[in-house]
């Protein structure tokens, strides 16, 4: 645990602006949301990497086709 000392009419200008309920409250959505902006995002490449930690089954699944992929039933 942290204790950070902040300026209290900093905290009621965010707590009032925000509509939260308390001042902790307040800091924990302010550095979340904080975290979200600043990390790194993947890129389309990155999404479509394989991860090197997956079984061979586990690789083979997904390059498998389904045999019903494609089909229709008419009736």
């Amino acid at each position: 645990m942290t204790t950070v000392v902040l300026n209290d009419e900093l905290v009621n200008q965010a707590i009032k602006t925000g509509h939260y309920q308390s001042a902790q409250e307040a800091v924990e959505a302010i550095l979340f949301n904080y975290i979200q902006t600043h990390k790194q995002q993947k890129t389309p490449f990155d999404k479509l990497c394989v991860n090197l930690d997956m079984d061979d089954e586990e690789i083979d699944h997904l390059f498998q086709r389904s045999k019903d992929t494609g089909r229709t039933l008419d009736l």
